[in-house]
Parts: C-alpha cells; sequence; structure tokens
C-alpha cells in the first residue's frame, strides 16, 4: 500500500517555463490526500527559489527534501529541520583553489542564503532555461565560514567529470542540456528520503517517486515504485518502474491515479 509519494517539481508538477500547477495536478494531489497518502517534495531547488519564484503556486506538502536531499525540513511554520549535511568543508576548500586557478561561475548554496561568484553568458542561459531569475552576487570565500549544501557548477559533462575527480567525497548530477551540475555530498535525494520517512513510519517499499530527471535517478530506484514522467531523461526512465505521459499532457494526474489503482493491491515492481 501507497503510504507516501515523493514529487520531483520542475518537469514534474510544472514545467520549467510554465506559470503556476494545473487544475488537473491539483485535483490529483487532492485525491491522493482524500486517500491518506502523505506527500513529499524532493528537489534540486533552494527554499529561496521555491519560494520567490512560487513554483509550487500555494501548494503545500508534509515535507520538503531539498538541495537534492541535503536539506530537508517539515512542512509548518518555522520549517523545523529533519535532516542536513553539508559538504566537507575540505571539499569547499579545494573547489575555490580551483576557481582561484580556472574560474568558472559558481552558485553556492547555504541553509538560508545563496550567491554566485560571477555571471556569463552560460549563467543567463540556464537560468532563462529554467524558468527561474539569475541569483545575487556574492563572496564565495564566505563559503568556507558557513555550511554549504549544494554547488552548482556551470559547466558542461567533461568539465563536470574532472572537477569531480577532484572531489572525491562529493557526487554530481549534469542537468539542463549539459550545462549545468549539481554538486552535493554523495547519496542524491536519497539521503534526505531515508530520514523523512524514518521519520514519519513509512517503509521504502511503502513510498513512490514521481521524477524526470538525471538527480531523481537514485530516488525512483530506492522507491517501492518509481514513476518517470514521459519528458524524462534515458537515466530517469531506465531506473523507473512505470512511465506516465508527459508534464504537457496532464503525466501527473496519469502518475497519481495509476498509484491510486493499486491501493488495494500489493506494492511491488512490475
Amino acid at each position: 500500500m501507497v503510504k507516501a509519494i515523493f514529487f520531483d517539481i520542475d518537469g514534474t508538477l510544472r514545467g520549467f517555463n510554465q506559470k503556476g500547477i494545473s487544475d488537473d495536478t491539483r485535483h490529483a494531489l487532492d485525491r491522493a490526500r482524500k486517500a491518506g497518502i502523505r506527500l513529499f517534495i524532493a528537489t534540486g531547488r533552494h527554499f529561496l527559489e521555491v519560494d520567490s519564484e512560487d513554483l509550487l503556486d500555494g501548494l503545500e506538502f508534509d515535507a520538503y527534501i531539498t538541495l537534492n536531499g541535503q536539506y530537508c525540513y517539515e512542512g509548518t511554520p518555522g520549517r523545523p529541520v529533519i535532516y542536513k549535511n553539508p559538504i566537507p568543508r575540505s571539499q569547499i576548500a579545494i573547489l575555490l583553489k580551483i576557481l582561484e586557478e580556472t574560474p568558472f561561475p559558481c552558485l553556492f548554496m547555504e541553509a538560508e542564503n545563496w550567491y554566485l561568484n560571477f555571471v556569463d553568458e552560460r549563467v543567463i542561459r540556464v537560468q532563462d532555461g529554467i524558468g527561474t531569475r539569475i541569483p545575487p552576487l556574492g563572496d564565495p570565500g564566505q563559503a568556507l565560514e558557513h555550511d554549504i549544501y549544494q554547488v552548482i557548477p556551470y559547466l558542461n559533462e567533461k568539465e563536470a567529470v574532472r572537477l569531480a575527480a577532484c572531489l572525491p567525497e562529493c557526487g554530481y548530477t549534469v542537468w539542463h542540456d549539459g550545462e549545468g551540475v549539481d554538486l552535493t555530498p554523495k547519496g542524491g535525494k536519497c539521503s534526505g528520503i531515508r530520514e523523512v520517512i524514518a521519520r514519519y513510519g513509512i517503509k521504502p517499499e511503502e513510498m513512490a517517486a514521481i521524477g524526470d530527471g538525471n538527480n531523481d535517478v537514485s530516488m525512483l530506484a530506492y522507491a517501492g515504485i518509481g514513476i518517470a514522467m514521459g519528458n524524462g531523461t534515458r537515466k530517469a526512465i531506465e531506473a523507473a518502474d512505470h512511465v506516465t505521459g508527459s508534464v504537457s499532457e496532464g503525466g501527473l494526474a496519469q502518475a497519481v491515479d495509476y498509484l491510486l489503482s493499486m491501493q488495494n493491491s500489493p506494492l511491488e515492481r512490475e
């Protein structure tokens, strides 16, 4: 029986440049709640993006796994923290040295703050592609004085591989047509998901996950049922147990109804 569903945001609950959440998605979430299912967000986004850009369009969830699982909090006033896992300072120090020798744009994400070292054409192109404004500029040196949960180097895949080789305690995921990288402690979204389901007394086999991107692969494989959106990447689709329609075709509602249809059946992989 499905007791919880974890949702990615971009390309899943909403299209990257979509304004607002569609009515069919809202109604589907309402049906899941009425069936007694807990609803969670699992995103690579910072809550500052989610809030300032109103990415969830007023929707509320039981808890939020943000920054690819490294900073998680309850969906109640005050955002009580469930789990946090910063990048080791030793890895940040190595990254800053690399940036001094070979500068490239990087977005540093603290719990309550975020900042870019500089902006170039790639940053403008990537941020436009995901439908959100350019973050503020800041001094990357402060990253050694504050916990950093995620860094986004604006690099292509070959450059990301070279960078990752210098940061053995970090994992990475390439996104947005190979021009952006999520750099976090190893483990991805599942790091936070494990802590959240433990808090709510839910077993992995009692949860479902819906996503579309490479950063969703680990949670799709971990969940009792992993559902990839029809617009998902090849890796996401390969990791999933079921593929629904694309986000523009009402795929999210289809995915939720698929899960609800299984409520009276054992939760099994196809």
